[in-house]
């Protein structure tokens, strides 16, 4: 049942109740006035026959006809009768032969002056209980129709105001479904009215949002595309990654480089995606590692073999959002011709047995370096030959020098800094290029060396358990103090070092710089 009807119903209901509680009160008011008024006619009954019989001292019955008929057509009785002992002697209207219970409050017994007889008057109800009974019907009727009347009112102003409901329902419903031009029609200034308006601003600024949503979910479309086709056109893989380590997006790059024709929502992990491409097994580990903590850890790229012989770079640009937590850019590229050129660069350019510069990789380095000088830039040469390797290798045999050879490699790359150059050029001699360097490094450095000749474990069992002692003699140049040319460092330099050779091995000679070294207790000048 809808609204409009429940309060229709509830306001009849509610009027009728009212009326009946009042029309019962009423009723109840008017039956005592009636019982009074009978009562007051009986006392004026009682007083008129004994007015008679003061005056006629009698109550025949001729003097009581009279006075009788005379109460008989003022107040209308059923009947008036007398009764001599169990006879009736006169009587007017309808004698009941037996009167009723009901009867019995409308009945008045009057006793005569005379010997057994009694005036007895039954009142007719209908004449008693008139005024209460026609006030009955008039209230009764006055309310039904007043409720009706009422009922009849408020119908039309609740299907005025169901109307205008029902238009403000479709409309909201209407602006629901997506119609967001829909309006109500606001023609006065009642509650309704107002509430239309109100729905027409809703409806309004609910239109606006609309409308700039759309236009920056257009932007944003137009923006996806072109970083779409920006991304597509590189030659890097690019991805995106969420914190649970599921590809969102990749370009085709990356595609054509995991050899994926699809993205699957379902198996999108990059561990998945990755092994599916074919890493290989070795690096299983060191992928489980990668996946697991790359936003704790991603600073340095990660390089991984496939099956297929490529070799895969990874890296992260991780940052943290608010909103949807920690997310990640892979940029993935192919290395695999860098590694090969990297690896054939290390055949051609690395000493096999020591892993150092070979005598092309140094005259390379060495030249690149002067080539790349900026103004006042300076760059330390250093020549280096061991002090007493043939009679290792002549006593202990080949395989205990290469291990010297390789042990002095080691002792020389820990004496020099990530930015200096180790070289073999053959034999048991080496080279340094000490970058950015001035006569203060260059002396540290040729202490270090010879402090670690001298300390290194290898060579000192060797000393101790064959009387052999290998050291080094080395000769230092600088450009462009001593030299300009390549030529020139290395010809100052390698004269240096014979210099060192002369002055007694296991020393440096520094060119134009005298030094003091301590060999022992004893301390020798150069």
């Amino acid at each position: 049942m809808s609204f409009k009807w429940k309060w229709l119903l509830t306001t009849f209901v509610a009027q009728l109740l009212l009326g009946g509680i009042f029309t019962t009160i009423q009723y109840i008011h008017m039956g005592k006035l009636a019982e009074q008024d009978l009562l007051r006619i009986q006392e004026s009954f009682q007083s008129e026959l004994t007015k008679a019989h003061l005056a006629n001292n009698s109550h025949s019955l001729n003097a009581l006809s009279s006075i009788v008929r005379d109460f008989y057509s003022r107040h209308k009785p059923a009947a008036v009768w007398v009764n001599e002992g169990s006879e009736m002697a006169y009587a007017m209207g309808d004698v009941p032969d037996d009167l009723t219970p009901a009867a019995t409050p409308l009945l008045s017994i009057f006793d005569l002056p005379n010997t057994g007889q009694q005036l007895k008057v039954l009142f007719d109800e209908n004449e008693v209980y008139r005024g209460r009974n026609d006030m009955l019907f008039y209230l009764a009727g006055v309310f039904l129709l007043s409720a009706l009347a009422c009922s009849m009112i408020l119908l039309g102003l609740s299907n005025t105001l169901s109307a205008r409901l029902e238009d403000l329902r479709s409309k909201a419903m209407e602006l629901q479904s997506g119609k967001i031009q829909s309006r109500i029609e606001v023609t006065g200034r009642d509650e309704i009215s107002c509430l239309g308006a109100a729905f027409n601003s809703m409806a309004q600024a609910i239109e606006l949002q609309m409308k700039a949503m759309e236009e920056s979910h257009a932007r944003s479309v137009s923006e996806k595309n072109r970083l779409d086709m920006l991304l597509s056109s590189l030659a890097s893989g690019v991805a995106y990654l969420d914190e649970h380590f599921n590809l969102l997006y990749l370009n085709k790059a990356l595609a054509k480089m995991l050899k994926i024709e699809a993205l699957n929502p379902e198996s999108a992990k990059l561990e998945s995606v990755l092994i599916q491409a074919g890493v290989v097994r070795e690096q299983r580990i060191r992928l489980k590692d990668l996946v697991t903590d790359y936003f704790g850890n991603h600073e340095m790229p990660v390089e991984l073999n496939f099956t297929d012989g490529r070799v895969l770079q990874f890296r992260f640009a991780v940052y943290n959002d608010k909103i949807q937590g920690a997310h990640a850019v892979l940029i993935v590229d192919d290395v695999s011709i860098r590694k090969n050129v990297e690896d054939l660069r290390n055949e051609v350019e690395r000493d096999p047995l020591t892993g150092v510069l070979n005598r092309r990789g140094f005259d390379m380095t060495l030249e690149a370096r002067l080539s790349r000088l900026l103004p006042g830039e300076t760059l330390g040469l250093m020549f280096l030959d061991l002090d007493g390797f043939k009679a290792v290798n002549d006593t202990l045999g080949h395989k205990a020098g290469d291990q010297i050879l390789k042990t002095s490699a080691t002792l020389l790359k820990g004496a020099t800094r990530n930015v200096d150059h180790v070289a073999r050029l053959g034999g048991d001699e080496f080279a340094i290029i000490v970058a950015r360097c001035n006569i203060q490094l260059l002396k540290n450095i040729a202490e270090r060396i010879i402090e670690s000749f001298a300390c290194d474990k290898l060579l000192v069992r060797v000393r101790q358990n064959h009387g052999l002692t290998v050291s080094c003699s080395i000769g230092a140049a600088m450009h462009p103090l001593h030299g300009h040319s390549i030529q020139q460092l290395l010809e100052i330099s390698d004269e240096q070092m014979y210099q060192a050779k002369k002055a007694g091995k296991n020393c440096y000679r520094i060119a134009g710089v005298a030094t003091e070294l301590l060999l022992g207790d004893a301390a020798v000048k150069v």
